[in-house]
């Protein structure tokens, strides 16, 4: 029961990961020209960073009295100046539920527009940073004041960094605060290894005599804050290595700049760190025990395997060729810069995370082009997608999609050709994630499209037509892929039926405003033989797989769970007939009347313990057997044998409501 809308929740968090969206799919803002945009968090890395190590300005107090006052602030200031961390230095202040990063194209009306929309997207007392704004020069003031207007009464702050010349209209100086006190850089450097190591080491490394030249040497100059922080990393990642020479610092930061994220994934020499890191990569949020065995199995798959030859130690003793023992979590978590967090939903135990989102795909990315790995690492993650778990291989589906993106036409030869006519349902599965993330590109997307029409109108090849049905499932646009499914009804065979219902599911779960079209379209489907049988059971799939959330008041958003076509037809008159007729047929056809009642069970067991959900049970059961005696004997029989002696788990008060209805009735 609802499994659907947990399948919905797990590929949408594992699309999120590998596209750097730490929010999820389900948080779209309209920002530009009406096209979607996902909001993006701050950096953590950067958060981290400003939060333990800034080193504050003399006019920060000030600017974050303007901030409060006023909630959009622009900072103005040459570049070097330290801007973008004292814009995250406020937004901390103002204690932010999230801290957003917007794109430069941000279009500044539509940003209002999305503040001001009742229960939009963006949670109240959220924080945006918008650095260098495109359209900075464009920004007038009756926009403004829409804009301030907007962020005072959601709750949320914007702060704006521009350069000295850029803002045009007197009317937005109200909001500058000019930036023009040098930072101290020195100072910064030493923030910085005080944070990472402590005020004794931080005092010893400072105080070192060619630590000291160095600083005069690469710190004079313009002020540049980020070359002070990058600096003092360098400084820091050196004193680690245990040496400490400066010209290797010198060579650290001039690669820094362009090259810090190469430095420091090739840094992970040891093939068991590196395996952790790509593991962590494709599961990125998941438990430690998935992404801990994972890494082992790639691990186990990337070691050599030719003879050792072992020689004893001082103390006599053999070393051990593979240690588990060798580094404890917490140290390997702060080489890869990931984090433990507390799992979903209170469960005990922990998950593991990189700081910054963008990282999973880039080190999917890296790991697939930068070494001659790629049969492993396929071989590996064909292993992850029939994991016991959803979640897991839900994840190393969009894993595979990120590769795809770098290596399309190897994918289709090597992967998506054979199993997209693979029995096993999760490989198809895999398929359809994938060919959903790789189709971002506008190159892949055409030609991904040609492959799933091929595979969709192959009647020969009923499994390459169910992997067409889920990879339909995954559509952004519900007319097109319900028409689609549809057309798949009258294809006689249950494996393509069970991905039509499935993928129903999936679309329905995604977008709740697609009900009325997905019943209207299973009536009609329902009133031709020979789709009969596909739609009553996409029908009854859908029924179990999709639930929504309900508070004790029966508002959305709740912990309890309602079955969410019930609660549609409910609330939305429009939808009763389609969903009462399709109840009618499911229970009285032979094709599928015992999944039909297992279906009406899993309801009846919800609204067992469920006051609100057990009324709106009783009325769609007097709906289904009003006028129709058969039916009405049909549920009968189903509520006595909920209440069986010989049943485990009895539903009395559900039960005894459908008696009552159904004595009411007269049937």
């Amino acid at each position: 029961m609802g499994q659907g809308s947990l399948r919905h929740d797990r590929v949408r968090n594992a699309f999120a990961n590998v596209e750097g969206d730490v929010v999820g799919g389900d948080k779209y803002v309209l920002l530009l020209g009406g096209a979607q945009r996902r909001l993006r968090i701050i950096s953590p890395l950067m958060d981290e960073r400003v939060r333990f190590a800034y080193q504050e300005p003399p006019g920060l107090s000030g600017a974050r009295e303007a901030l409060a006052g006023r909630h959009l602030l622009i900072l103005r200031g040459a570049p070097g100046y330290g801007k973008t961390a004292m814009a995250v230095r406020l937004l901390q202040g103002m204690g932010a539920t999230t801290k957003y990063h917007l794109d430069s194209d941000v279009d500044f009306a539509s940003l209002a527009d999305l503040l001001e929309r009742d229960g939009g997207s963006v949670e109240r007392g959220a924080a945006f940073l918008l650095d260098q704004p495109s359209s900075i020069a464009g920004l007038r003031g009756e926009v403004y004041g829409k804009v301030q207007g907007a962020l005072a009464l959601a709750g949320a702050w914007l702060v704006i960094t521009v350069s000295s010349t850029e803002v045009a209209d007197s009317e937005l100086l109200t909001a500058v605060v000019d930036v023009t006190e040098a930072p101290d850089q020195r100072g910064i450097v030493s923030s910085h290894l005080r944070w990472r190591h402590g005020d004794a080491v931080g005092d010893r490394l400072l105080g070192h005599e060619d630590i000291d030249k160095l600083l005069d040497e690469l710190l004079d100059g313009d002020p540049a804050c980020k070359q002070a922080a990058d600096l003092a990393e360098a400084i820091s990642q050196e004193w680690e290595s245990g040496r400490l020479d400066p010209e290797r610092i010198k060579e650290r930061r001039a690669r820094q700049a362009d090259e810090d994220f190469d430095i420091w994934v090739e840094s992970l020499q040891e093939p068991a760190v590196r395996s952790l890191a790509i593991a962590l990569a494709v599961l990125n949020g998941l438990p430690q025990e998935y992404t801990a065995t994972a890494a082992r199995a790639l691990r186990e798959r990337l070691e050599d395997d030719r003879p050792h030859v072992l020689m004893a130690g001082p103390d006599g003793r053999l070393p051990r060729i593979r240690d588990p023992f060798a580094a404890p979590r917490r140290t390997q978590l702060t080489r890869l810069r990931a984090r433990d967090t507390h799992k979903e939903d209170g469960e005990p135990g922990r998950a593991l995370e990189y700081k910054d989102p963008s990282y999973p795909r880039r080190v999917i990315r890296h790991a697939w082009t930068q070494y001659e790995i790629q049969s492993e690492l396929l071989d590996w993650l064909s292993a992850l997608v029939v994991h016991p778990a959803e979640e897991v291989r839900v994840y190393a589906a969009a894993a595979l999609g990120v590769i795809a993106a770098e290596s399309f036409t190897y994918l289709c030869d090597r992967v998506f050709h054979p199993w997209a006519q693979s029995e096993d349902p999760r490989r198809r599965d895999a398929v359809a994630y994938a060919l959903h993330v790789a189709s971002r590109d506008p190159w892949i997307r055409e030609r991904a499209d040609a492959l799933v029409e091929g595979w969709f109108a192959d009647r020969s090849r009923p499994f390459a037509q169910a992997t067409a049905a889920r990879t339909h499932g995954m559509g952004e646009d519900p007319e097109r892929a319900v028409a689609a499914l549809a057309r798949l009804a009258v294809v006689d065979r249950a494996t393509v039926a069970v991905a039509v219902g499935r993928s129903l599911a999936d679309l329905l779960a995604q977008n709740a405003g697609s009900a009325g079209l997905v019943l209207r379209t299973l009536h009609e489907r329902s009133a031709d033989h020979r789709m009969r049988p596909t739609a009553l059971l996409s029908f009854l799939i859908v029924a179990a797989q999709v639930v929504v959330g309900q508070d004790e008041h029966g508002a959305g958003g709740g912990d309890e769970q309602w079955p969410a076509l019930l609660h549609f037809a409910h609330h939305r008159e429009e939808l009763r007939a389609p969903f009462i007729a399709l109840w009618r047929e499911s229970l009285n056809q032979a094709h599928f009347g015992d999944e039909a009642q297992q279906v009406l069970r899993n309801w009846a067991a919800l609204a067992e313990r469920d006051p609100a959900l057990r009324e709106m049970f009783r009325l769609m059961v007097g709906a289904v057997a009003y006028g129709d005696p058969r039916t009405g004997r049909i549920l009968r029989r189903c509520a006595a044998d909920w209440v069986d002696p010989e049943e485990l788990a009895p539903i009395p008060l559900t039960a005894a409501v459908v008696h009552a209805q159904l004595d009411l009735e007269g049937v």
